[in-house]
């Protein structure tokens, strides 16, 4: 049985490890990165971003090497962005000509992004932007923090900086195990057992992940939960090993027997005219939103913990706590045996004591003849005080 009361969360608040060049064009020779602004007046900003992709070694998606085409131009980009991993967008004062869509090419090349989860880094003049440009940037800080260039030289700088450290979340992801988050060093599952190794450097969090060894319970089970990118499970830890080095910090590697889950079988009730899905979505929108539950008196039954709960107290870097607070939520919909998985997450930053919050998923499949339909909401979280 896995604990029915939450710990308090412990994070390892440690940066990713800088990497090696050697380990940064690794990492990038898989990666395509697509450049996305106004072409007429940006030949040098747009070269700049180039440079900064290949110095890491990436593959540098831009109009200027798409040579002929056979699709219609605009869709021939839309498709670029799908195809590519990392959208880099950079604004200068003008917002470009509007499409048929009604936005410019650089503002559709964005929106396709979005629409397929790709990572964004958007950077901006410090000169004066048109009224347009101003409107597409306020857009983009509703999700994003943009980051400001002063010349051509200054964006490469900033651009292969940026890259680097996409690089190291990539190869060292957040993981939760139990109620402690680290950054991992590797995940294995082979579908009865998982194997986790991470570096930690944070005393407590550290000893949370020790006290979890079958010899030194001392009343806290072994059954807990491991939860990271793309999957969560139910798991019974048989072995903690922990090797320090001189720096101090601590390489751990944590072996797991996938275990089954209790089930709460009230995820499966329907309430009155709501489906179960529905029921699930009301429950989320109460945790996350605080909205009014609107299920009156069997509103108790709807009842999700806010995953997101002391997130907001701890001193974490922007892409770590967006990161952290999508892992919290997947593991409140999986583990909660509410969704097979998260198909979308965007979390904005902080303007006024709150972050705009967008989340969709797909429902447990409950009859084997019918697929489940996207569930999706959003809202805004209240975030500090």
């Amino acid at each position: 049985m896995l604990p029915s009361n939450p710990e308090p969360l412990i994070v390892d608040v440690s940066s990713a490890q800088p990497l090696e060049d050697s380990e940064v064009r690794a990492w990038a020779a898989h990666e395509s990165v697509f450049i996305s602004s106004v072409i007429a007046g940006m030949t040098a900003e747009r070269e700049a971003v180039v440079a900064a992709v290949e110095a890491v070694g990436a593959t540098a998606v831009w109009f200027e090497a798409f040579g002929g085409m056979d699709d219609n131009a605009e869709d021939a980009y839309i498709g670029r962005v799908a195809a590519s991993d990392i959208y880099v967008g950079v604004l200068g004062p003008r917002y470009g000509t509007p499409r048929n869509t009604g936005y410019s090419a650089s503002h559709a090349e964005y929106n396709e992004a979005e629409r397929r989860g790709r990572r964004i880094s958007v950077w901006v003049t410090t000169d004066e932007l048109d009224g347009r440009q101003r409107d597409f940037l306020e857009e983009i800080r509703v999700f994003h923090t943009t980051g400001a260039y002063a010349s051509p030289v200054d964006l490469r700088q900033r651009v292969e900086r940026r890259l680097r450290e996409i690089a190291a979340d990539a190869i060292s992801p957040w993981i939760k195990i139990g109620n402690t988050v680290v950054r991992a060093l590797g995940v294995r599952d082979d579908g009865a057992r998982i194997s986790v190794s991470a570096r930690v450097r944070d005393s407590h969090a550290a000893a949370s992940i020790e006290r979890r060894r079958p010899d030194r319970g001392f009343g806290r089970g072994t059954e807990t939960r491991v939860t990271w990118p793309g999957g969560t499970a139910a798991v019974r830890i048989s072995t903690v090993e922990v090797e320090t080095t001189s720096s101090g910090a601590r390489t751990f590697t944590v072996v797991a027997d996938r275990i089954a889950a209790t089930t709460n079988t009230l995820v499966d009730i329907a309430l009155g005219s709501r489906t179960p899905e529905e029921v699930t979505e009301v429950a989320m929108r109460v945790a996350l939103f605080g909205e009014p539950n609107s299920l009156g008196d069997l509103g108790f039954m709807a009842q999700i913990e806010n995953p997101l709960a002391g997130l907001d107290s701890l001193v974490l870097p922007e892409d770590a706590i967006s990161q952290i607070a999508q892992l919290l939520v997947a593991e409140a919909l999986v583990g909660g045996g509410r969704a097979e998985y998260v198909t979308s997450f965007r979390l904005g930053p902080v303007y006024r004591g709150q972050r705009q919050l967008e989340l969709a998923w797909i429902p447990r499949r409950r009859y084997t003849n019918v697929e489940p339909e996207e569930r999706r909401i959003e809202g805004v979280v209240a975030w500090g005080g």
